[in-house]
């Protein structure tokens, strides 16, 4: 049985390589998908899985620091239409000032100055009451401009000294060599006095995340050869007490404000905003209220908050989407940014050579599970797997604020599964294609599907059980044969072998062999036969009947005596499946089998149609006639074997 053990390990070493290499594949082609540049479908996907995740974790209560104070539709309905004139808005800084605001922010552009009647009067009380307050943070904003030259013309060059020349930008490692930052094609300000006025000044910029719906912001960008930061992140750096000379960038990782705060960003120079909540989350307070005579900012509690004043009346606002649904007022999109910069609220992307490697570990991981284990197993492991990868992601999002890229990973491991499952799928298709064609030459047509259906490859490797032996030799055919011309010899054992072949299957015997004139057949393998030894006999006996039914036909042939001696013995051997690359054969080995053999050459001394073993005459006794001819001695039983001839009925 070597050669059948040494063959079957071969095939079991091919199909444990060949998963590993279909998961290798699947993973490449996942990780060429993940690397692909640009905003891919594979991307967008993700980007929704994010937006799940946030509304997964739910609202987080809001800071009680931060207030928004609308320019709503009711302020204009009290105060006067849009745009307001800049005295109005002076007044409304002296309020928060006086409320004790701890800084004052603009998500208001005030480009130019005001040219209307009274503007200039306007003007200087908003620059006034700015410089007064001392904690106002305005606006800038940048564009794309029409033109070229517009950038030169519209903004002002010379108010560079609001750019963050102080700050230390370190030598990308690795792969954050490759790390930018977002290039402001122009860049607008407030008009000169007032921004000299602020306490500082940001760009309100956020970035479309290529689906639509806004999620990062850029904390610095590139306008020029300067670097500028964001309003939340001016707002941020002053209310933290940090200097730009204390500001260290580490491109592609964090900026790090002084030892206060690490902001995470990735290598687009980008920060991952970490929402609160949906629409209005954070308190607003009508601007009107604050604006009325009479009116006391103080009755509000605002002391130690950031006001943050926007527009939000129906018409007058961006609404931008949010990963909570629908939209969300620009301001409170401010609201969240500098809250998860004051009180370090930050949302961490896993980097994307670490995501190759996870990407890497869930296809290999699949593919080595099919290689190892059944397909039902493998199949369980695969899902548990991803079942367990996604709420692992999700803990850590809602827990730990870390961003797991959960689709890519998760594809990978599906698409690996789907490949193996239909691997799997061709691979036992060919098995059972195989076995029939193997097995279709030893048993009837109807056994060969029971037994694909009942995993015949796995029978077939070999197994001892208890089997009976039957070995048929036609008597004194090879003299009588030399008569004979080749083609008439051929021809006459065709039709005997076909006889004896169809006799042997009507009885459920598995056909071993042809040997010469002589064939060998066993019963109880591949399928379990109860009565395995009696149906050998009564197939013994319905050979002999046809051999002598067909006299005639053997006459034809030319050889009118045609006898033939069979012996059958029953015990334990070995049943399996010995093969070349070449060629298979499923057998019998073992003692038993040399009894079945040495009683058929017995026939002729006993003058016996046919012999059977002691063992097998004690399991058919009852419904043969059979009786003891006497013992023999044979090689490999320690005791002389009783011997019994079986009556053929004529």
């Amino acid at each position: 049985m070597q050669p059948a053990s040494a063959a079957v390990g071969r095939q079991e070493d091919k199909h444990r390589r060949i998963p590993v290499g279909l998961a290798l594949i699947c993973t490449v082609v996942m990780l060429a998908a993940f690397f692909t540049p640009g905003m891919t479908l594979l991307d967008k996907l993700e980007c929704r899985t994010v937006d799940w995740r946030f509304r997964h974790r739910g609202v987080r209560a809001p800071t009680a620091d931060i207030i928004i104070v609308a320019v709503d539709e009711e302020s204009i309905g009290q105060a006067g239409k849009w745009p307001w004139p800049r005295r109005r808005f002076a007044k409304l800084t002296e309020r928060l000032a006086a409320a004790g605001a701890r800084a004052i922010v603009y998500d208001v552009f005030f480009v130019e100055p005001d040219d209307s009647p009274g503007g200039e009067k306007g003007d200087e009380a908003f620059v006034a009451a700015t410089r007064e307050a001392g904690q106002v943070y305005h606006a800038t904003f940048g564009y794309t401009p029409p033109q070229t030259g517009a950038a030169a013309e519209s903004s002002a060059p010379e108010l560079t000294e609001y750019a963050w020349a102080q700050v230390e930008i370190m030598a990308g490692r690795g792969l954050n060599t490759l790390a930018t930052f977002y290039e402001l094609p122009a860049l607008i300000f407030p008009f000169p006095a007032l921004a000299q006025a602020s306490a500082g000044l940001g760009f309100t910029d956020v970035v479309d995340g290529g689906d639509g719906v806004f999620r990062y912001v850029t904390p610095v960008a590139r306008y020029g050869e300067q670097l500028y930061p964001s309003l939340g992140l001016a707002v941020a750096a002053n209310v933290l007490g940090v200097d730009a000379d204390k500001i260290i960038i580490n491109p592609g990782q964090s900026i790090d404000l002084g030892d206060r705060r690490y902001v995470p960003i990735d290598r687009g120079g980008r920060m991952a905003v970490n929402f609160t909540g949906p629409n209005r989350t954070y308190r607003y307070l009508s601007a009107h209220k604050l604006l009325g005579t009479g009116s006391s900012a103080a009755h509000y509690n605002l002391e130690d908050t950031i006001a943050i004043v926007g527009v939000t009346a129906p018409g007058l606002y961006d609404l931008r989407a949010c990963p909570f649904g629908g939209v969300m007022n620009g301001v409170e999109i401010q609201a969240n940014i500098i809250d998860n910069l004051i009180n370090a609220h930050f949302l961490k992307q896993v980097a994307p050579e670490k995501m190759a490697l996870l990407i890497v570990s869930m296809g290999m991981t699949v593919g080595a599970m099919f290689a190892l284990v059944t397909t039902w197993w493998a199949v369980s492991y695969a899902l548990g797997i991803l079942v367990g990868y996604n709420l692992l992601c999700t803990w850590a999002f809602a827990s730990r604020g870390l961003i797991i890229d959960m689709l890519a990973p998760s594809l990978t491991a599906l698409l690996t599964l789907l490949v193996m499952l239909i691997y799997k799928l061709a691979v036992e298709e060919r098995q059972r294609h195989r076995a029939r064609q193997a097995l279709s030459h030893f048993v009837p047509a109807q056994i060969v599907s029971q037994l694909v259906e009942e995993e015949a490859l796995t029978t077939l490797r070999g197994q001892r059980r208890v089997v009976s032996v039957l070995f048929c030799d036609l008597r004194n055919f090879t003299p009588a044969s030399e008569r004979l011309a080749p083609e008439d010899t051929v021809n006459l054992l065709n039709r005997y072998f076909q006889l004896m072949h169809e006799v042997i299957w009507e009885f459920g015997g598995t056909l071993d062999k042809f040997l010469g004139d002589a064939l060998m057949a066993f019963f109880n393998a591949p399928l379990s036969q109860a009565d395995h030894a009696l149906l050998a006999v009564r197939s013994a006996i319905e050979m002999q009947r046809r051999i002598r039914f067909n006299q005639a036909e053997w006459e034809f042939y030319g050889m009118p005596q045609m006898q033939a001696g069979i012996g059958i013995s029953t015990g334990e051997a070995l049943v399996g499946c010995v093969s070349s690359q070449a060629r298979m054969q499923y057998t019998v080995i073992g003692s038993h089998v040399n009894l079945a053999s040495r009683l058929e050459e017995l026939t002729k001394q006993f003058e016996e149609d046919i012999l059977i073993s002691e063992a097998t005459y004690q399991q058919v006794r009852e419904s043969v006639e059979a009786q003891m001819v006497g013992e023999v001695t044979v090689r490999g039983f320690a005791e002389p074997v009783k011997v019994y001839g079986v009556k053929v009925p004529t």
